[in-house]
């Protein structure tokens, strides 16, 4: 309706962009209307009922003039195109901010995903750790104060509190005792848990939906508007995050946006802990009985890296097959098959960004990448019965001929049971999709790795690999099955 105006034509050119053709304009007209339209947008405001989220109307712009600046309709639309996008970069984060340049809230996140998640996967007590990460979103975002809360079904325990306000020590001994044992029945709780979405509080101080006691720390500490997003874990809300600014009306829809990206990753990260932790304590080794909670702490790696997609079943699938090639029995067969499943879980700590790159990767890039392998079995390191997947986190990308990585280890250096997932990672990843190439016919995966047998590869597992395909015995999964198919 605001576009409605100085007879312009206009429609939507897709998703949440619109085109305008204003007839007889110039430059100059098309800035009064653009400037017309912008005045009417800064009266009109979204909110959520629910939450009370206020979304404030933004537009980006971006102009061209036939037949100056474009002497065709395709011209004409790239370029207004390229200028909408432009001063969209430059837009502010939030209605509310002074300035410009700000990265957008997924580049805030990807940059603050990539300070905490190293603080979350070092040694050390879950509480403590949340507190520095507390620490470093208040120093980093501005927030005047942060609050985690885990769920006494995550951690096993009491309620797990942490927060960090760079406040008097008075306010959060006050806030600590405000919350009471039966937290997740709180009125705000229960509210997330239904919507799943993210709550911001502008007047919190008087707002009935927290406890009076909760109300009465804010008031005193001087927090006058507050933020909280769900911790969600397979449609499940397992905690929240909550900030607090001593501004008034500080939260907008990007601070909810950015907040929510950070509780996806700490929450990935918390539940692996969670995960590890449950398994070290019920078994000495990673048994048939412990499969379904392997593959959840999988799956926390996995919902990190998009382009695995069935990638973790189909490597353990064939590190089994491979395995009873080579002599394992079964068991043995089946317990090298469930730590191959882990074998990318460092890649928890590698950006989004690297890791759904499409092109070849920076010198800097490919060094972080590099570092998965230590990061995973870091990460494992020091579980019972995660010995043997803390080996194969750490050596899968390893050469026969030692000039792998992490250790640059050569021949049988190399753990064995690494050296089997290596094939079989390297298989299955050549027979998919990945964003810098298209997959591969099966029976030229095969060639490929026969190529570089006792070069990249261990040649008795080549061998292997080779014995199952000539008896049409390889477990290949139903997008390779109808590649070979094609092919």
């Amino acid at each position: 309706n605001a576009l409605l105006r100085n007879n312009a034509i206009v429609g939507r050119y897709g998703g949440d962009e619109f085109i305008v053709i204003l007839p007889g304009a110039d430059r100059a007209e098309a800035e009064r209307y653009r400037d017309s339209v912008t005045v009417k947008l800064l009266d009109v405001s979204l909110t959520d009922p629910e939450t009370n989220a206020k979304i404030q109307i933004v537009a980006s712009w971006g102009l061209a003039v036939f037949p100056e600046e474009a002497e065709n309709i395709a011209d004409l639309i790239h370029l207004s195109d390229n200028a909408m996008y432009a001063a969209k970069r430059q837009r502010p984060v939030s209605p509310n901010a002074t300035t410009i340049g700000q990265p957008p809230p997924g580049d805030r996140a990807a940059t603050m995903v990539g300070q905490i998640v190293p603080l979350l996967t070092s040694f050390g007590d879950l509480t403590e750790k949340l507190q520095l990460v507390a620490r470093r979103l208040a120093v980093g975002a501005g927030y005047d104060a942060v609050n985690f809360t885990l769920f006494q079904k995550v951690t096993g325990q009491a309620l797990s509190n942490t927060s960090y306000p760079p406040v008097p020590k008075e306010f959060v001994e006050r806030w600590d005792r405000a919350q009471q044992p039966d937290s997740e029945s709180h009125p705000v709780t229960l509210l997330l848990a239904q919507t799943l979405r993210p709550l911001i509080l502008d007047d919190p101080w008087n707002d009935e939906r927290l406890w009076e006691s909760e109300r009465n720390v804010l008031r005193a500490a001087q927090l006058q508007s507050v933020l909280i997003a769900p911790m969600i874990w397979q449609g499940e809300m397992i905690g929240t995050i909550g900030v607090a600014a001593k501004q008034p009306a500080a939260f907008a829809a990007a601070d909810a946006q950015f907040l929510s990206a950070i509780a996806t990753q700490v929450t990935a990260i918390v539940r692996m802990e969670t995960l590890v932790d449950k398994l070290s304590s019920t078994t000495k080794q990673l048994s048939r009985s412990q499969e379904e909670t392997v593959l959840l702490l999988a799956a926390a790696a996995e919902a990190h890296d998009h382009t695995t997609g069935l990638h973790l079943q189909s490597v353990r699938g064939l590190t089994e097959a491979l395995a009873r090639e080579m002599g394992l029995d079964e068991e043995e067969a089946r317990a090298l098959g469930l730590a191959a499943v882990l074998h990318d879980i460092g890649k928890i700590r590698v950006p989004d960004a690297i890791l759904a790159s499409p092109g070849k990767l920076a010198p800097d890039q490919w060094d972080v990448m590099r570092q998965h392998t230590i990061w995973g079995a870091s990460f494992l390191a020091g579980h019972d019965g995660f010995e043997l997947a803390a080996a194969i986190a750490r050596s899968h990308h390893e050469r026969w001929d030692g000039a792998g990585y992490p250790d640059g280890l050569s021949g049988n250096g190399i753990p064995e049971g690494a050296t089997v997932v290596t094939v079989a990672d390297a298989f299955d990843a050549m027979t998919h999709d990945r964003p810098y190439r298209a997959s591969q016919p099966v029976d030229e995966a095969i060639k490929e790795i026969v190529r570089h047998a006792g070069k990249q590869f261990n040649p008795a597992v080549v061998d292997a690999l080779e014995r199952l395909y000539r008896r049409n015995e390889l477990p290949v999964t139903q997008l390779d099955a109808s590649v070979a198919d094609a092919a």
